[in-house]
């Protein structure tokens, strides 16, 4: 490994934020992929597009809401949830069956709010 994932995230990050046209992108993407390559860095590669997208929102200042249920939510609990949300926000919906019942939301996968009935049951034990 040449160089950190770090970097290789910052200029990955860097290029998201450029406007581009969808040829620049095809090329900078083939680029990108060819270089990890060379440097045998694909292995790497979840890592560092897990970190570019934490660099993305801290830049942009958008969130990335993901919202795990262990059943399907109905549109009306979508709404709510969803209205806690900025309209550049991403809101993602995950069944969790381990869950039990009720909600845990996590943001920007660095903060957790667990509403669920596993959590309450770890509790009391």
């Amino acid at each position: 490994m040449k160089y950190k994932s770090k970097n290789y995230a910052l200029v990955l990050t860097d290029f998201i934020l450029k406007e581009t046209t969808p040829s620049q992108e095809k090329k900078f993407s083939d680029n990108f992929l060819n270089f990890l390559e060379k440097n045998r860095d694909s292995n790497k590669a979840k890592e560092i597009i897990n970190l570019a997208e934490s660099l993305f929102f801290k830049k942009t200042g958008k969130k990335k809401i993901i919202l795990e249920t262990a059943r399907k939510m109905s549109l009306e609990q979508k709404n709510l949830l969803k209205s806690l949300a900025k309209k550049s926000d991403i809101v993602e919906e995950k069944i969790n069956k381990e869950l039990i019942a009720g909600v845990k939301i996590i943001i920007n996968n660095e903060k957790q709010i667990d509403f669920s009935m596993q959590k309450k049951l770890q509790n009391i034990f």
